[in-house]
């Protein structure tokens, strides 16, 4: 199997074979990342495509490394679709209405959480109301298993920050289930 990075630079010379290749690997990853970002499978459809354009049209010299880099792209689009006032306003709106909904998680134990139910409503809801920044470490370490080193690269923060927000993040989402047990 060709190297990703090889394959990018047959893609940077017009090769259609390679960028099919490219997309066959990433299309599926990618879209499963953004949709755990977004909470919407039309918006993260629509930034695989937008991270696929940005490949296409990259004129700098290649990256080292194509995966860090690949997910990189989508993680920036990510966060600037998060910053949106639309769709802050979709997520409060899908938030309100599921706030009556009965909670039925075991709050003693979030990381089992998010490895047993990855495509659960309920986590997809829970990371939704966790800040960006924890959410995508989150996200690149339970559903996509990379190393923390790869995801210091990926959110393009020390790895020191990486293992804050990685703990922050899992004690936040075990406070919400608390208080959602609560009430």
């Amino acid at each position: 199997m060709e190297q990703d990075e090889a394959l990018f630079s047959r893609v940077r010379s017009g090769d259609r074979q390679a960028l099919a290749a490219l997309v066959e690997r990433y299309h599926s990853p990618l879209l499963k990342f953004l949709f755990r970002m977004t909470g919407q499978a039309q918006t993260a459809e629509d930034l695989v495509q937008e991270t696929f354009v940005r490949l296409l049209t990259y004129r700098r010299a290649a990256p080292d490394r194509f995966r860090p880099w690949v997910f990189t792209i989508a993680c920036n689009l990510a966060r600037d679709r998060f910053r949106s006032a639309s769709f802050r306003k979709e997520v409060d709106a899908r938030l309100d209405s599921d706030l009556d909904d009965e909670v039925t998680v075991d709050p003693q134990d979030v990381e089992s959480l998010v490895l047993q139910a990855s495509d659960s409503r309920r986590v997809i809801l829970l990371l939704q109301r966790l800040p960006a920044s924890q959410r995508e470490v989150l996200v690149l370490r339970f559903y996509h298993e990379l190393p923390l080193e790869e995801i210091a690269e990926i959110t393009g923060v020390p790895l020191g920050t990486v293992k804050s927000r990685l703990f922050h993040g899992l004690r936040r989402a075990r406070q919400i289930l608390e208080r959602e047990e609560v009430s």
